[in-house]
């Protein structure tokens, strides 16, 4: 049990990583896509009328695609204050308390997604914009981010011990 636990935590944590590096990827070509959208347009050549609607949507997944990352790093916005001030063995039991809680609200969002993507999916939900995405793609994204949410909480049940040693002697790791 847990050596298949063990492997799909490596390809879980994979996955994450695999959408980590899509988000940063993303950030780059907006680095590159706007100054070309302004040149050509200062030149007179037109433009790209769907970049910045297209930024819109990708933010918006690389956002919730990239969270779970987030979470696995430990570069997410927590207060340590309690958790330092408490003795190990209580600390760890807060951690994987606030772990299951995190689990259950983000298991909850992912339960309320999925209905929401078929509903919009049944009622062919469109937005009112000029770069038209189908809504149930927009709860896709929202669902599978707060469900991989959901087991990356589940999987800090088992690092806890582990990782509060690794959280209170050394600063977080950030970035790719």
């Amino acid at each position: 049990m847990s050596m298949s636990l063990d492997r799909f935590e490596r390809g879980f944590n994979r996955l994450t990583a695999f959408f980590a590096s899509l988000v940063a990827a993303s950030i780059g070509l907006f680095a590159i896509t706007i100054p070309v959208d302004l040149l050509i347009r200062s030149v007179g050549w037109g433009n790209m009328w769907w970049l910045y609607e297209g930024i819109e949507y990708i933010l918006y997944a690389g956002i919730f695609l990239g969270a779970p990352w987030v979470l696995k790093q430990g570069a997410h916005i927590r207060v340590d204050v309690l958790v330092a001030t408490l003795p190990k063995s209580v600390s760890a039991r807060l951690e994987q308390a606030l772990d299951l809680v995190g689990a259950g609200i983000c298991g909850t969002l992912g339960y309320y997604g999925v209905r929401s993507m078929i509903s919009d999916y049944l009622e062919n939900s469109l937005p009112d914009k000029m770069l038209i995405v189908p809504n149930w793609l927009l709860m896709l994204v929202f669902s599978v981010a707060f469900l991989m949410l959901a087991i990356e909480f589940l999987l800090r049940l088992r690092r806890v011990h582990a990782g509060l040693a690794v959280e209170t002697s050394a600063p977080t790791e950030t970035g790719l």
